[in-house]
């Protein structure tokens, strides 16, 4: 029993190390992405600065969403579950006020997208230059959809949402704080038109 035991201990020892020296490799990226966190968060307010890609938000609309054709119209939902970030620190609080809108993919098809949250007070967007006009077609999109949505309809000719449908957005570009909307109300709808030509941003 003595010899098994005394087997046992010499065959873990080199194991135990090895995980040791793999759970310290880890450890720097772990620190890395707390910093790259940190380095965002303004200890004066409260709030992060910027919400990086990678964030995954879940929001509820608020209203039917009925598209054929894009026209810039700005769509209400609400953030769905709190958002932290990697150091644990609350990014998005449930309850935040979403917008969404509608755009066009790289294949015509209509896609809804993430358009902005407000978190106490806030609005965090993607920072454009009013007066820049692009030559060249943009077509990417804030956050893209995770898995399907029940009862509904993101992505296609046609985008159909009931009022209440949950959507899951994983952020792709990085969204500042304290963008501007410059948007338009209209016929009781409010509207991006700064983004002119659907197909550029």
């Amino acid at each position: 029993m003595a010899k098994s035991l005394t087997r046992f201990h010499s065959w873990t020892k080199p194991l135990t190390g090895a995980a040791l020296v793999l759970a310290l490799g880890f450890l720097p990226a772990l620190f890395g992405q707390d910093r790259d966190w940190g380095r965002y968060w303004d200890q004066h307010r409260g709030l992060y600065t910027m919400l990086q890609p990678g964030t995954v938000v879940a929001i509820r609309t608020q209203e039917a969403i009925d598209v054929e054709r894009t026209d810039n119209r700005v769509f209400s939902g609400i953030v769905d579950q709190d958002v932290r970030g990697d150091n644990g620190r609350l990014a998005i609080p449930r309850g935040s006020h979403a917008e969404l809108i509608v755009r066009v993919a790289r294949d015509n098809d209509l896609i809804l997208d993430l358009e902005s949250v407000v978190v106490n007070g806030q609005r965090y967007a993607i920072k454009t230059d009013p007066n820049r006009v692009e030559s060249e077609r943009d077509y990417s999109v804030i956050g893209s959809i995770l898995g399907a949505i029940n009862g509904g309809q993101g992505q296609g000719r046609a985008v159909r949402l009931p009022r209440g449908s949950l959507i899951s957005f994983r952020i792709d570009r990085p969204l500042e704080m304290g963008v501007v909307d410059r948007g338009v109300d209209r016929g009781g709808y409010h509207y991006h038109d700064y983004y002119g030509d659907p197909y550029r941003r």
